[in-house]
């Protein structure tokens, strides 16, 4: 799926993919922006769930909260990571929808899918068959919990992962319990990683003319980013504790409220130089030399006094405000953004982050950018994401070489097309 408005990167490639809700379809959505053919498989009676279930069950993510005839090609979580993909339908319980899968892996470079384990070894379609028709695929498998061991079959989502995982259980305030981000931030954090896994893995099939199958466990990537607390636990057997939004050694540390509804600013003095000069911004120059604030460790010991202070200032002011005479000084610090303020964020403009797309169902919406930049080959939004089975048809002629009346029949069986045939 090239664009006449420069090369990018991995057009060169196709991808055949089964990826679905967020992890998996934005480790595909990455390729995409890259420029790769990136056709994603669907079955009419499972849809991808984030398109929002038919009737659909999610509410305020459809433009204007309508969830319109089609709901499943408006849902805006379904619409946000699946941009620039070609949309196909087959149902793997005929045998004929899942020879078809094989002859697009035969002309494909990679496969990806985000199952639990068992899912595609019962549809007799693991690396090993898959690999008798292509030697060269790169296939990515990323169940929440890896290809093997005893959770291999368990379903999950960043929901499940973040506990799993023992980010929640660093989550949350002293005193309370553990708590997930709200936001399973997990998710996207595995599609990176395993965007550049198949990168890798490309990479080696470049040199050897090899495929291999990557087996990413959502858990045990997350787990990296606990990897401090895992070190600590095993030398000293020390739990990490809860700290809100506390730092163990940069004090103050935290979100701070500002003028205005719900407003706050995010606030982090590294050392005593910027504490000194934070003093200074607050018209609080005594405090620098304070001998309770005047170092590290004492401001650690006086981190709930601190807090007290730096908010009663910071309440008089906005957040935008106090983000620049901090960063003036070289104190870091921002305000805590809401979803509908990353739209029109002077920053975010400049860098030109977000695109516009139109798209059928939904009409011309704003969409978050591609996650990098790459100065010879830069990436982009190369169109809408699609309605369920938009590409079925031209897919299954065009590569597949198939005639347009075995394509209706096919529609007839209920093997491919594009109303789901379910009530959920």
């Amino acid at each position: 799926m090239s664009s006449s408005k420069g090369r990018l990167p991995l057009e060169h490639l196709r991808a055949v993919v089964l990826t679905q809700a967020w992890a998996g379809t934005y480790t595909t959505r990455l390729l995409a922006d890259m420029g790769a053919e990136v056709i994603q498989i669907e079955a009419l009676d499972r849809p991808d769930p984030w398109r929002g279930g038919y009737p659909p069950r999610l509410s305020g993510t459809y433009p204007d909260n309508i969830p319109g005839e089609r709901p499943f090609d408006r849902n805006a979580a379904y619409n946000s990571v699946n941009t620039g993909k070609r949309a196909i339908t087959l149902d793997f319980n005929h045998q004929e929808a899942k020879d078809m899968f094989l002859d697009l892996v035969g002309i494909s470079d990679i496969i990806a899918e985000n199952f639990s384990a068992r899912v595609m070894p019962n549809f007799g379609m693991g690396y090993d068959v898959l690999s008798e028709v292509n030697p060269s695929i790169v296939m990515l498998r990323m169940p929440s919990y890896g290809c093997t061991g005893p959770y291999s079959a368990y379903m999950g989502n960043g929901g499940t992962t973040e506990p799993m995982s023992g980010i929640a259980s660093a989550l949350g305030y002293p005193d309370g319990p553990p708590m997930n981000s709200g936001f399973m931030h997990t998710d996207p954090y595995a599609g990176y990683v395993a965007c550049g896994a198949i990168l890798i893995a490309l990479h080696h099939r470049s040199r050897t003319g090899k495929g291999q199958v990557v087996d990413l466990s959502q858990q045990e990537t997350s787990i990296g980013l606990m990897a401090e607390h895992v070190i600590e636990y095993s030398m000293s057997g020390r739990l990490p504790a809860r700290n809100a939004n506390a730092d163990i050694s940069m004090v103050p540390h935290g979100n701070y409220p500002c003028d205005g509804d719900d407003s706050w600013v995010a606030i982090s003095v590294r050392n005593d130089g910027e504490w000194v000069r934070l003093c200074q911004v607050m018209e609080l120059p005594g405090m620098a030399n304070d001998p309770n604030y005047a170092t590290a460790d004492g401001r650690v010991q006086s981190a709930s006094q601190l807090d007290v202070i730096v908010a009663k200032w910071t309440l008089t002011r906005t957040a935008v405000g106090v983000t620049e005479l901090l960063q003036a000084q070289g104190i870091p610090a921002s305000p805590v953004m809401k979803a509908r303020e990353l739209l029109g964020n002077p920053h975010l403009e400049e860098r030109g982050f977000f695109q516009e797309l139109d798209h059928p169902d939904t009409g011309r919406q704003t969409y978050a950018g591609v996650a990098w930049r790459l100065s010879k080959t830069p990436g982009r939004l190369l169109g809408p994401s699609p309605r369920l089975g938009q590409h079925s048809a031209e897919v299954l002629q065009e590569l597949l070489g198939l005639p347009s009346s075995h394509v209706q029949r096919l529609v007839d069986a209920g093997i491919t097309g594009d109303t789901p045939n379910l009530n959920d």
